[in-house]
C-alpha cells in the first residue's frame, strides 16, 4: 500500500509554548524532551494526549503512524486509553484554555487578586461602612407642618409701641434635620417696627421694604420648634394692617393653613 503525500510538517511537529497537565493542572512550557509533569509525575506522552488520537473511535490518524504500524486497511488501533509507546509522531496536545494561560501569568495572577480585593472591599465598604457613617439623605419633599397664632385674645387693634405677639410652631415629621429654620413675616407694619423673638435668632433679623427675615437653628427629626416673635410698631397709620407668615426649614415650605398664616391687625 503506497503511502499518502500529507505527512506533519514541522511546524505541526512542533511542541507548544504551554502544556496544562490534565492530572494536576500545573501550567508550563515544555521541552523537546518533556514527557513526564514536573509536578505530579504524570506521562504527557500517553496516546490519549496526543492530538492525531481520535478518542472516539480510539484510532490514530497520522498518516505515517497509519500506514506502518497500521493493520491492512490502514488503520492503527489504540490498545487502551493510557497505551505509551516510543511514538516517532507524538505530540500532545495539551494547550491552556486562554484564562488560564493568563493567570500562569505572576504578574496577571497578582493584578487579578488584587482587582478582586478591591471590588470585595468596596462592595464591604458600600454595603456595611457607607450606611454608617454616611447621613440620611435628604427628602425630594419634606413633611413640615406648622401653626402660627395670635396669642393676643382676641384683640383686633393694638396702639403704637405696643407689642404684637405671635407664636410659631413647626413640626418636623422627616427622619432627618432640616437646617436651617427660617421665618418670614411680610407687612407694612414692619417697616418701623422692632423685632424681637425668644429663643434669639442666630443672625439679627433681616429686613426688607415690607418683611423681616429671622433665621433660627435647624429642626432635628421627628421634633417640634417652637418660636416667639414680637413686633412693636414706632410709626404708623391709624388703619388696617395684614401679617402674613412664612416658614421654611432645610429649603421647604412648611405646609400652614391658610386661615393661620396672616394676622389682620388694626393700629388705633
Amino acid at each position: 500500500m503506497q503511502q499518502p503525500a500529507g505527512t506533519p510538517t514541522a511546524q505541526q511537529r512542533a511542541s507548544p509554548i504551554l502544556w496544562r497537565c490534565p492530572q494536576c493542572g500545573l501550567i508550563f512550557s515544555p521541552q523537546p524532551t518533556t514527557v513526564r509533569c514536573p509536578r505530579c509525575g504524570e506521562n504527557l506522552r500517553k496516546c490519549r494526549y496526543c492530538k492525531f488520537a481520535d478518542t472516539i473511535t480510539w484510532e490514530c490518524t497520522n498518516n505515517r503512524i497509519r500506514y506502518t504500524f497500521g493493520d491492512e486497511l490502514g488503520r492503527f488501533k489504540i490498545p487502551e486509553p493510557d497505551h505509551v509507546w516510543a511514538c516517532p509522531e507524538n505530540l500532545p496536545d495539551l494547550p491552556p484554555a486562554p484564562w488560564q494561560a493568563a493567570m500562569a501569568n505572576p504578574l496577571t495572577r497578582a493584578l487579578s487578586w488584587g482587582a478582586i480585593t478591591a471590588v470585595a472591599l468596596l462592595i464591604l465598604f458600600r454595603l456595611f461602612v457607607l450606611p454608617a457613617i454616611a447621613p440620611p439623605e435628604m427628602p425630594e419633599s419634606a413633611r413640615l407642618t406648622g401653626n402660627i397664632g395670635n396669642i393676643i385674645a382676641h384683640r383686633t387693634e393694638i396702639t403704637l409701641g405696643e407689642p404684637l405677639s405671635l407664636l410659631v410652631v413647626v413640626t418636623n415629621g422627616e427622619r432627618v434635620s432640616l437646617d436651617p429654620c427660617i421665618l418670614v413675616v411680610r407687612s407694612e407694619l414692619v417697616k418701623e417696627a422692632d423685632i424681637a423673638a425668644q429663643p434669639a435668632p442666630l443672625y439679627p433679623p433681616e429686613r426688607t421694604p415690607e418683611s423681616v427675615r429671622l433665621i433660627f437653628p435647624g429642626i432635628p427629626p421627628q421634633q417640634t420648634f417652637t418660636a416667639w416673635v414680637y413686633i412693636t410698631p414706632l410709626t404708623a397709620q391709624r388703619r388696617n394692617y395684614e401679617l402674613r407668615v412664612e416658614v421654611y426649614c432645610g429649603g421647604y415650605r412648611a405646609f400652614i393653613p391658610r386661615q393661620q398664616s396672616s394676622v389682620r391687625v388694626r393700629i388705633r
